[in-house]
This record gives structure tokens, C-alpha cells and sequence, in this order.
């Protein structure tokens, strides 16, 4: 990883001043990698000699998997081809709506992430944002909030590969071709069939019905292409009780936290100094324009906040906010204004007032967090009576 440096958050500080006139006036103008090391306790040496056919093992896994409501795995990922990379233990739930909700381990201790409609969110401390350098004016503050990130800052896509659908789907296209032969072996004193796939393996118990109870992949990422990421884990199926608390805690995230959720998918920062302007009678506006500074590309647009104040000795202090859609490698806008309210009067007189922005990121609009909420009950209801295959939409999409 780069390394990571602390960045203060900053504020821009302007004065403006003019004289009085009939009233008051305020204010002037992929490599292949060996993971057999990856496993504490993995299989022992086969105890019987007599192989099987592969296939109809792995197909009635395969099958028996796409059909689960949610998937619980338990083990350790990293980035596909980079030895380098040490893996990150991780015990994840995924529903068959793609909905997600798992522990990782960081230098700090147990992290957070979860995942809804495709938007991926990590909940960690400081020491892990600081080992992620990520240069945000508020990223001092993300140790406080939960954090959108795209998924390769997670290095694991689990809406995307995970759900026990899609899952099924990326195993058996890795399925071994011809007549192949599973062998017997003990894995943590269950006999199970190791079959060999095309850059990994699976195991699966032995009695029926077969069930896929490990796997180690070299390179797993969705069938349509993206994040690759290598993975040993072992399976669970969740019961019903397991499923819906799972949701249960993703609303309740959504619902409580969500709204405050930070942004580090694109790198932003001021472009310009800004300007501050007040008129007779006591309106002020402080403005500025940001600008994605990292050299983001593709599609991923982010909320940026400004948040002025203005203050005055005698006249006390006013706030306003503004919220602006910026998109990856542009520039938006902001201008947010606020207003004294003073009285015309015989006998003008000025005021100094003093104005500071502060520049923030905010994952979701109020309306979008909104719709994760009712989508996570929506998807909720689904998966327990059966019939989720696929997340469907968030109205509206993105932020």
C-alpha cells in the first residue's frame, strides 16, 4: 500500500467589509499463487486410495449452493496476483439479493463492511484509513462515520461473486473438463472430495446430499468481468433466524448511520481560495469550486458538502450548506448563503465579517439512503420466502 499520511482538514477564511448607506450594510464584493499455505488445520493426507467421478459430486453441490437464501463464509482474501499482499481474515454473510453484511481484521482489530445494491461501505479505525491513503478533507473524521469505497479498496466484490447464486455460476464454469476424479481426504476430521478445478479446488462432504464446505481460488471475480480477488474460505448455510437478523442489522445501519456516511471514492479538494460577499441588509454567501485532485476515472460520482459560517463580535454567528454531485476527474460549484435580517436605519453602520468553508463528502442524499433502507426490507422479504435471486434496484440509483 502507498503510504499514508494524516491530512488536516481545511477551511479557507475570507473578510468582507463596506460602509453603510440608508440602511446597514455588511460584507464587499493476475499471477498465480499458491494458497495451500493459507490453511490452518486444512486437509489431511487421503484416506482411501479409490477415487470418484468428479462431476456429478461437484454438479450436485454446485446446484444445492445456487439454491441456499444466503451464504456464510469464513477465511482469508487478498488481491488476485499480488503475492505481496498479506491476506485479510474475514467472516461475511451474503444474501442471495447480494446483500452483505462481514468482519475484517485490521491492525486496529475486528472492521466492518457492508454492502446493498452494489454500494460497498467499511466501518474501521483510524489506523486502517491512515494505512489506506486516503487524502480527504474530511478523512480525519471517516473512523467516525461509515465510509463508501468502491470494491477494490476492499479487495473483494461479495454482491458481485459471493451470493450463492452467482457463486455457484463462477465454480462451475471452473469446473474440470472430461472425465475428472475426485479423492478422498479429512478436513478437520470430515471426509470430504477435493475436486480440482481450473485455478483453485473445492471440497465436499462425502455423504449426500454433497455440499460445498471449502474452496480455494487463485483468481475469483464475476462472470462479467472485474475485481479478481484470491479467496480460501469455509461455507455455512445460514438458518432462518441467522438470515434475518443479517437484514435486521443492515437496516438498522442503513437507517442510523447511512445518512452521515462519508465518501472515498474520489479524492477531492478546493480548486480556488473562494469568495465571500455580503449585501445591505445583512445577506452573506461564501462560495468555492472543488475538484477531484486523485485523477479518478470511470463513473463514480460523489456528494461534496460545504458548510460556511460567518461571524461577527456584535452580530453572532450564521451557518448555511450546500451539496453538489461531483463526477470523477471534474469540478463542481458550491455557493450557499445566509442572511442578518437587518433593520433599515437612520444611522448606518458597517460591520467586519468574517466567513470560513469547510469541505466535506457525503456518500448518499437523504432520498437515496431512504430507498437502501426500504430495498434492505424489500430484499428482506424475498430471500425468506424464496424467490431472490437478484438485487433489484434502488430508486433513485447512486448517490
Amino acid at each position: 500500500m502507498a503510504p499514508a499520511f494524516r491530512r488536516s482538514r481545511r477551511s479557507t477564511r475570507t473578510t468582507a467589509t463596506a460602509a453603510a448607506t440608508a440602511v446597514l450594510v455588511l460584507g464587499a464584493a493476475g499471477c498465480a499463487i499458491d494458497l495451500s499455505d493459507w490453511r490452518p488445520g486444512g486437509p489431511e493426507p487421503s484416506p482411501s486410495p479409490t477415487p470418484v467421478s468428479a462431476g456429478p459430486i461437484l454438479e450436485s453441490a454446485l446446484d444445492a449452493l445456487a439454491e441456499l437464501p444466503a451464504v456464510q463464509l469464513t477465511g482469508q482474501f487478498a488481491p488476485a496476483g499480488d503475492e505481496e499482499e498479506a491476506p485479510v481474515q474475514t467472516d461475511l454473510t451474503v444474501t442471495d439479493t447480494g446483500a452483505a453484511l462481514g468482519t475484517f481484521q485490521t491492525a486496529d482489530g475486528d472492521a466492518r463492511y457492508m454492502e446493498v445494491d452494489r454500494k460497498l461501505f467499511i466501518d474501521a479505525g483510524d489506523g486502517y484509513w491512515l494505512d489506506q491513503g486516503v487524502f480527504n478533507p474530511d478523512s480525519d473524521s471517516y473512523a467516525d462515520h461509515w465510509v463508501r469505497v468502491g470494491h477494490s479498496a476492499l479487495g473483494l466484490d461479495p454482491g458481485g461473486a459471493l451470493t450463492p447464486s452467482a457463486l455457484s455460476d463462477i465454480l462451475r464454469a471452473r469446473a474440470p473438463e472430461g472425465e475428472s476424479e475426485a479423492v478422498e481426504e479429512k478436513l478437520a476430521g470430515t471426509v470430504a472430495y477435493r475436486v480440482d478445478l481450473s485455478g483453485g479446488k473445492v471440497w465436499v462432504t462425502k455423504d449426500e446430499p454433497h455440499t460445498l464446505i471449502r474452496m480455494q481460488v487463485e483468481e475469483l471475480a464475476p462472470e462479467d468481468g472485474g475485481l479478481a480477488t484470491r479467496i480460501e474460505a469455509d461455507f455455512a448455510a445460514p438458518d432462518t433466524a441467522a438470515v434475518e437478523k443479517v437484514y435486521d442489522d443492515l437496516a438498522a445501519i442503513a437507517e442510523d448511520d447511512l445518512g452521515s456516511a462519508r465518501d472515498s471514492r474520489i479524492e477531492v479538494q478546493w480548486e480556488d481560495e473562494g469568495e465571500m460577499s455580503c449585501q445591505t441588509g445583512g445577506k452573506c454567501t461564501i462560495s468555492g469550486t472543488v475538484r477531484d485532485v486523485g485523477g479518478g476515472s470511470g463513473e463514480a460520482t460523489v456528494l461534496v458538502r460545504m458548510d460556511g459560517t460567518f461571524s461577527n463580535s456584535e452580530l453572532g454567528e450564521k451557518k448555511c450548506s450546500k451539496t453538489g454531485r461531483l463526477k470523477a476527474g471534474g469540478t463542481v460549484e458550491l455557493a450557499c448563503s445566509t442572511d442578518y435580517e437587518l433593520a433599515p436605519s437612520t444611522n448606518p453602520q458597517s460591520y467586519e465579517v468574517s466567513g470560513n468553508r469547510l469541505l466535506s463528502t457525503r456518500a448518499l442524499s437523504g432520498d437515496a439512503k431512504d430507498a437502501i433502507v426500504g430495498l434492505v426490507k424489500e430484499q428482506r422479504e424475498a430471500t425468506l420466502e424464496g424467490g431472490a435471486q437478484a438485487s433489484p434496484e434502488a430508486s433513485p440509483s447512486g448517490n
